[in-house]
């Protein structure tokens, strides 16, 4: 099984592979590399948070034996019960906090993501986020009010029409 370590060393060696050649052409007069450590440490930093998303993702939507499933892609799922400390796919979830999950796959076609009326006196959040961490839109209380409403996400590639009744498109790059 690959553990959250394996996943770190493997972000680790890619990161410090695709600094080679960059510091390899930027020797100084002594012919030490100049830069490869800045260089590995900004690739390192942009590519963990991908491969950690990629081992969530595989524990709770495609590896149905990982302890910590929750559905398949474009499939919703309501966590029944607050998170505890078997729960450790995600590396600190909040202990205080109802969930519902989905992993969507925008490949073949876009998603409608309807909320219902919350009463103006409660909080809710719907937290968009890309393959690379990267929060490309909400829906909620402070984002688009209280109001019920229908919402299309949709992927990078998408050029079709928005239909009728679509109270806004979200756009996830990745």
């Amino acid at each position: 099984m690959l553990t959250k370590r394996d996943l770190i060393r493997l972000g680790a060696s890619g990161a410090l592979a695709s600094a080679l050649p960059a510091a390899a052409s930027a020797q100084t007069a002594g012919g030490r590399f100049f830069g490869a450590i800045d260089v590995a440490q900004k690739g390192f930093a942009y590519g963990l948070p991908i491969v950690m998303n990629y081992a969530v993702m595989n524990k709770f939507a495609i590896n149905r034996d990982s302890g910590q499933f929750k559905a398949p892609f474009n499939e919703l799922y309501n966590v029944r019960d607050v998170a505890t400390y078997r729960d450790t796919a995600v590396v600190t979830p909040n202990s205080d906090t109802p969930y519902s999950i989905l992993w969507m796959d925008l490949r073949a076609e876009p998603m409608v993501v309807t909320v219902p009326p919350i009463d103006p006196k409660r909080y809710y959040s719907v937290q968009l986020i890309d393959s690379s961490t990267y929060n490309y839109g909400y829906i909620g209380s402070r984002a688009t009010g209280s109001d019920g409403g229908d919402y299309l996400v949709v992927g990078p590639n998408w050029r079709g029409e928005t239909p009728a009744g679509i109270r806004k498109v979200y756009k996830c790059a990745s």
